[in-house]
């Protein structure tokens, strides 16, 4: 029996459609999901600052807001204009970490100087790397007639320029996340073999060396191999997420009505929002949050796998993964899998950097999804 054609591609068109839809909804609802935490965790240190207790949830709704317009803005470029600029948007990437160490424009927190002061507002400039390192080796291992050998002396390049100014920061947690991303980017263009011996060497020689000379960086290790050797001092955090945990079992204890939020639990609104999340919506919300990411992860598998051309398929593979990648970083982190990097869950941790930096993500990946070229794209290289 003949197939019929066009009730495949009916099928095809529809399923695109539903996926285009769901790559925004899924952010839409994971930054609600924020929005409604934030405001749950920060209500009481509000109330003591004499602020609204809806004060941090109503400023992550207004850079909710902004990046919803970021994401509208990174929908309409040609994916030929990523291409073409990839160079100077990694270039002023490269800049703008290197301003976060001058003391008249950089700003500190926690003991890094990872933001720049731009009038009345503060720019986490490795969000902004992250994805301009993601565009630019996307760009630079599409070439022709590139060699492995080759490719991998340029990404090596690309993530030892653009990862020298977290080490000053000092931000260990931006250099794994920006080294694994690069080799990623490679894996994709050229295979595994290269970024395991890239990668081991690296661990050795590099990262090692690099955590054993810091004070902190020993406590972190420390305490995620160990967190009740030092329960009150660098484990005392970990040990916090699990209780916020264990309290809220199944379903949780509800909105506003947990009890690790009340100074308890440090960085509840921001690193350590999803033990926040455990608590008081349970196992069955945290578990929703871990699907509704693993659901956006299939939707751009497929988009991956659909994509026209290798350059196309690379971005959408990195501009993903640089999603990701600080997800299961800050999961692991608070679930004891890996020690703590300081790294926000994409879409719901507190800071307007994060949201909208991965709400412009959403749109170029909405941009790559969309199979039809805007007009005069098609001449352009």
């Amino acid at each position: 029996m003949p197939r019929d054609d066009s009730l495949r591609g009916a099928g095809e068109t529809s399923l695109g459609g539903l996926n285009l839809q769901a790559t925004w909804a899924i952010p839409l609802v994971l930054s609600c999901i924020g929005i409604l935490m934030i405001s749950s965790v920060t209500a009481q240190l509000t109330i003591n600052q004499g602020r609204t207790p809806f004060f941090y949830g109503l400023k992550q709704l207004q850079w909710l807001l902004v990046g919803l317009g970021g994401m509208i803005a990174c929908t309409l470029p040609p994916v030929a204009f990523w291409r073409r600029w990839s160079g100077v948007i990694w270039a002023g990437a490269v800049l703008l970490m290197i301003l976060t160490l001058l003391p008249v424009l950089g700003r500190s927190g926690g003991g890094s100087s990872r933001w720049v002061r731009i009038g009345p507002l503060s720019l986490q400039a490795s969000e902004v790397m992250l994805l301009a390192a993601a565009v630019h080796l996307a760009k630079k291992l599409n070439e022709p007639g590139l060699t492995r050998g080759r490719a991998m002396g340029r990404t090596l390049l690309i993530f030892a320029l653009s990862a020298w100014p977290f080490l000053f920061q000092p931000d260990l947690g931006g250099v794994i996340i920006l080294f694994t991303l690069s080799m990623a980017v490679f894996v994709q263009v050229f295979g595994w073999v290269i970024p395991l011996v890239a990668g081991t060497i690296a661990s050795v020689l590099i990262f090692f060396p690099v955590v054993l000379l810091g004070r902190y960086r020993v406590e972190r290790i420390t305490s995620f191999l160990d967190p009740w050797n030092d329960p009150l001092g660098s484990g005392f955090q970990t040990l916090q997420g699990f209780i916020a945990f264990a309290n809220g079992g199944l379903f949780g204890v509800g909105i506003g009505h947990g009890l690790q939020k009340l100074q308890y639990l440090p960085a509840a609104h921001t690193d350590f929002i999803l033990a926040a999340i455990g608590e008081e919506l349970g196992m069955v919300g945290t578990f929703s949050v871990v699907l509704l990411f693993a659901i956006l992860l299939l939707i751009q598998y497929h988009s991956y796998r659909s994509a026209r051309d290798g350059f196309e398929a690379t971005l959408t593979w990195s501009v993903t993964l640089a999603i990701f990648i600080p997800f299961f970083v800050n999961a692991a982190g608070v679930l004891r899998l890996m020690p703590l990097t300081g790294v926000p869950l994409p879409f719901i941790s507190y800071g307007g950097s994060s949201l909208v930096l991965g709400w412009c993500k959403i749109g170029m990946l909405l941009r790559l999804m969309r199979q039809k070229p805007y007009p005069g794209e098609e001449g352009i290289p």
